[in-house]
């Protein structure tokens, strides 16, 4: 009897997942825990697909549109067969849409849950410092002074007029802001390149940069407006309290079927 096709594909992922190497010795302790693990992950996904299949689940050809668009990075790897194929990707269709519509089976939060979650926890809700930032670039090709002489230049310009800014930036930056005027909009940390964070984050508001290389270049950043952290408004906070609860009910209560599933 062959081996179904998805038991040698869940294998395959979880030894990529766990990092075991191919020269891993049978006798070793990390391949005994990968092979229990296996062993327990084909227990779940038989029973989640006959979970499936016994209440009639009804797969759209779009769900295995989905799938298949999934796996299409894998696949050629895996050398299969069309038939093959054709199995892996409705096994895990199946197990897809019969996890999601568990999940949607879990009680949702109610508005007395929601709130106490955020009058313990409202420090957390807070909008961090962001600058409203316009962007000027231009990029490098083989000569980096002459572009710095360049970007010192349109600086000189716009010191003069920081309503110039837009209009320099049309006609100079290769930064795909340049059609609006260099405008970035409202910019947190996280979003720049480091060099350009750094920067950004110690000009006042109103204040042009000198010019700043990275990699892409060298770069302009005027910083028009700063919005000092503020807690967000109690119905934004609210919203997103209710997204984490939800997702956590569902995961939990998704969680809690699998282990009835198959301790039945």
């Amino acid at each position: 009897m062959s081996i179904p096709v998805w038991h040698r594909y869940s294998r395959r992922k979880l030894a990529k997942q766990m990092n075991l190497s191919e020269e891993l010795s049978p006798a070793s302790a990390q391949y005994q825990q990968f092979i229990e693990a296996w062993q327990r992950q084909q227990v779940i996904e038989e029973a989640v697909t006959q979970a499936a299949l016994a209440r009639s689940l009804t797969i759209e050809p779009q769900s295995v549109d989905v799938t298949r668009q999934a796996l299409a990075a894998e696949l050629p790897e895996l050398g299969l067969t069309v038939t093959e194929t054709e199995e892996l990707v409705l096994h895990q269709t199946l197990l897809r849409e019969q996890l999601n519509w568990v999940q949607q089976q879990a009680p949702l939060p109610d508005d007395a849950q929601v709130e106490a979650w955020y009058r313990g926890h409202a420090q957390h809700f807070i909008r961090p410092e962001q600058r409203y930032t316009r962007h000027l670039l231009l990029t490098v090709e083989g000569n980096s002074p002459a572009v710095h002489d360049q970007i010192e230049a349109i600086a000189h310009r716009v010191r003069d007029g920081h309503e110039l800014f837009a209009r320099e930036a049309l006609r100079y930056s290769h930064c795909p802001s340049a059609m609006g005027g260099g405008v970035l909009g409202w910019v947190g940390r996280g979003i720049l390149y480091p060099q350009l964070e750094d920067v950004l984050f110690r000009l006042e508001a109103g204040q042009l940069s000198t010019g700043i290389e990275t990699e892409l270049g060298w770069h302009l950043l005027l910083c028009e407006q700063i919005r000092l952290p503020q807690p967000l408004p109690k119905a934004d906070a609210l919203l997103l309290v209710r997204q984490q609860l939800t997702s956590r009910q569902q995961k939990q209560f998704q969680r809690h079927w699998i282990r009835q599933l198959i301790s039945a």
